[in-house]
């Protein structure tokens, strides 16, 4: 963000041009979406964005940040009762394609992101990967997974998670079965057990 409100009308009007955004580039796209746009649904004058951004790109780092935060509280309300590391896996897989299936349009954000601002895509992964690899390797020493580079097996288990999203959910949307679960679930156990 350029300029970070100190009022609490000019946080509503910083929330209004994000929620906007958000809404504007999931459903159009980044390119599709121009700053006219963004403006007049947020109901806010075109010069005001600039006041609190400098271009799309800003806005388009804005809502990376956004997605990541979320994404990772919803993950871990949904974890944080688990003291067994591999059942925290596999539910952690299971909230996480739950959270993809609601979120499937602001998903679509982080794939513009990619394209547009590979530095705040690389950032969503690299700070994703930074905290799972902390409790992966709090795991490890507790002996309840096996003993391998933590980072490797967080960017490992990112990337089983991000495809297995893309094709049962984004692509197909047909989310997976129950059968497919548990054999996830098996695959899962199978390689994280000590």
């Amino acid at each position: 963000m350029y300029y970070v409100p100190k009022t609490e009308k000019g946080r509503e009007t910083v929330e209004k041009i994000i929620k906007a955004s958000m809404e504007l580039f999931s459903e159009k796209g980044f390119t599709a979406t121009s700053i006219s746009d963004i403006a007049e649904k947020a109901g806010v004058a075109h010069g005001l964005f600039y006041f609190y951004f400098k271009s799309k790109y800003d806005i388009l780092d804005e809502l990376v940040k956004i997605i990541n935060k979320n994404m990772r509280r919803y993950l871990k309300l949904n974890t944080m009762n688990l003291s067994n590391r591999i059942d925290m896996e596999k539910v952690g897989f299971t909230k996480f394609f739950e959270w993809l299936e609601n979120n499937r349009n602001i998903y679509r954000i982080l794939i513009d992101a990619q394209v547009h601002k590979p530095e705040a895509y690389m950032w969503f992964y690299e700070t994703l990967a930074d905290r799972y690899s902390q409790g992966l390797k709090k795991a490890m020493l507790e002996g309840q997974i096996v003993k391998v580079n933590p980072e490797l097996l967080a960017y490992t288990l990112i990337g089983i998670s991000h495809m297995l999203g893309l094709r049962y959910i984004l692509w197909h949307r047909e989310g997976l079965t129950e059968k497919e679960l548990n054999d996830l679930n098996l695959l899962l156990e199978r390689m994280l057990r000590p």
